[in-house]
């Protein structure tokens, strides 16, 4: 006597890899997130001297060009990202960094540890 059972009571409904994309999910979100503190990691610039920052800025208000400073501010054992904008003022210590994006931030000299200025790409210039 041959027995006939519903195909639904003895296959087992294998789900692939869907079983597996938790697993997945969790390594990738790790990766992730060591590959974004990687990103973060701002290179330690040495400390300059106050005549010698003071220099650079005001050669950057002259000539209107773009600078690169890291200020003196740590933030989980790491500096703060660097402020990338032109010098458009100064008073008493302070500068006025305007930034690509149209804000204006207020530096104290103090808080500045080194000052690079930034070569700007001009569409006129063909360097090749």
């Amino acid at each position: 006597m041959e027995r006939i059972v519903p195909r639904d009571k003895w296959l087992y409904n294998d789900r692939g890899m869907m079983k597996w994309m938790g697993w997945l999910l969790s390594d990738h979100s790790a990766f992730m997130e060591g590959e974004k503190n990687k990103e973060n990691l701002q290179p330690i610039l040495p400390q300059m001297g106050v005549v010698d920052i003071s220099d650079r800025l005001q050669q950057a208000w002259e000539s209107a060009d773009y600078v690169s400073i890291q200020l003196n501010v740590l933030d989980h054992d790491n500096f703060v990202p660097e402020l990338v904008g032109v010098v458009v003022g100064f008073d008493a210590g302070r500068i006025y960094l305007q930034m690509d994006s149209g804000e204006t931030k207020l530096l104290r000299v103090e808080e500045i540890r080194s000052v690079i200025p930034v070569r700007e790409d001009k569409w006129w210039n063909d360097d090749k």
